[in-house]
This record gives structure tokens, sequence and C-alpha cells, in this order.
């Protein structure tokens, strides 16, 4: 099972040219239906922008971490409860 990043984190993409910050957990891609992406981000340092699309990725896209997003007791009970849902996804929704 995937072991969530948590909000925030500045990661390398495979083949992109800039790092991105992960915004995002589980978002679905609107041309297939019951697809979920692992993360949505932006671009670091810009970030949201009216005029910027978020960028959805899987892990396997990650080649490394720069700097891990803020961690405390919420956020961890936040990936707790976002667990069933990547057990769900992971068992055939996720991969369509």
């Amino acid at each position: 099972m995937l072991k969530l990043l948590p909000i925030g984190t500045i990661v390398r993409v495979k083949g992109a040219r800039v790092p991105f910050m992960i915004a995002g957990y589980f978002p679905e891609d609107q041309s297939v239906s019951g697809y979920y992406y692992d993360y949505s981000a932006f671009p670091y340092p810009i970030g949201f922008s009216s005029t910027i699309e978020a960028t959805f990725m899987n892990e396997t896209e990650i080649e490394g971490i720069i700097a891990m997003g803020y961690q405390d007791e919420e956020q961890m009970e936040y990936v707790k409860k976002l667990e069933s849902f990547q057990t769900e996804a992971e068992g055939g929704e996720k991969n369509g």
C-alpha cells in the first residue's frame, strides 16, 4: 500500500523540468471514469494560479523527494481515513 506523502511535499517527477508540490490526494481522471491518480500537484515554486492546471501523478512517477511537507497529528489522522479509499482504488477502480 502506498504511504501517502504529506501535502506540501516537493518532489522531482520523471521527465519534468521543474519540481512539483503535492496539493491533494486521489484526483479522478475526468477522461477515464473510475481512474484515480495518487496525487494532484502544482509546479514549484509557482504553485496554484488561475492559469495553471493541476498536474496528476502516481507514486511511480516520483523520482525523489526534495522537501517533506508538514505533518502533524491531524494530517496523520486524515491519511488514515484515506486508507480505505486507497484500498478500494487499488482493488481495480484506480487502474480502470
